[in-house]
């Protein structure tokens, strides 16, 4: 994320001079606008992608582990004698 940062921070920015209409800074701020809500949507994606992705691989070693555990349970079970 920080190469991101980095990267999105090295981008030249044309800035309009001073002396253009306000319109051409309308446009120019909306067009900024437009690019750093497309960054905040990716990433987003991004963070919900990962967020999915460990949850799922959390689930699985969960399920794995309960399945290996009760295969072992049975397994080692005492004789009816001890119990």
């Amino acid at each position: 994320m920080d190469s991101q940062l980095s990267s999105s921070r090295s981008r030249s920015i044309d800035l309009p001079k001073p002396d253009t209409g306000l319109a051409e800074w309308t446009s120019k701020i909306k067009a900024m606008q437009r690019q750093v809500d497309a960054d905040d949507e990716a990433e987003q994606r991004k963070l919900e992608e990962e967020i999915a992705t460990s949850r799922l691989a959390r689930m699985r070693r969960s399920q794995g582990s309960k399945t290996s555990s009760l295969d072992l349970c049975e397994y080692y079970s005492l004789p009816q004698s001890y119990s």
